[in-house]
């Protein structure tokens, strides 16, 4: 291997597709788990039989749902069925306050990326191989700092209306005498 392929910097790195799952697959352990403490009851024959449905349909779930990012879209698989986005469509992706990141399309509507967090932007930046730009820490205090002067001057503003909202029905009540 060369120094170039063994580059430590994600930006010059190659990226391949990236995946995000809402539960990691460990969890299948689980689903085992729960298979064998079905086992006396679905074994006792009948429609019982049938309980083994339910873990199967959670692996199901847990192998099949997740979000891939790649350089030419972003793809959203559920359960049943699955949604590509290719980037020239995608307008923005909003971060919600709690839950996944969405996908917010041209013609407005939303699709949330399932399994992705706040936390995971810069894997999808950097799977997105440049779609998406990623801000520096610098821009990220030098937004946080605009954002204490917007709330600053916000509260200086109240506090002028309401020391506006205290002179007024005094000025009116003097007119009047």
């Amino acid at each position: 291997m060369t120094s170039e392929q063994t580059t430590d910097d994600p930006v010059t790195a190659a990226s391949g597709p990236a995946t995000f799952r809402p539960v990691p697959l460990v969890a299948l352990v689980a689903v085992g788990f729960v298979t064998i403490g079905l086992s006396p009851i679905a074994f006792q024959g009948g429609p019982w039989f049938l309980l083994f449905l339910a873990p199967l349909v959670l692996a199901w779930w847990l192998v099949r749902t997740r979000t891939v990012v790649d350089g030419t879209s972003l793809r959203v698989l559920s359960a049943w069925g699955s949604t590509r986005v290719p980037w020239d469509e995608l307008a923005t992706l909003r971060v919600a306050e709690r839950g996944w990141v969405r996908a917010v399309r041209g013609d407005e509507s939303e699709l949330a990326l399932v399994g992705v967090r706040p936390r995971d932007l810069g894997r999808v930046a950097q799977a997105s191989d440049g779609r998406i730009d990623m801000p520096t820490p610098d821009e990220v205090a030098a937004a946080r700092d605009h954002q204490r002067e917007l709330e600053a001057t916000r509260l200086r503003i109240a506090r002028m209306r309401d020391r506006q909202a205290e002179e007024e029905p005094t000025e009116q009540g003097d007119e009047r005498a």
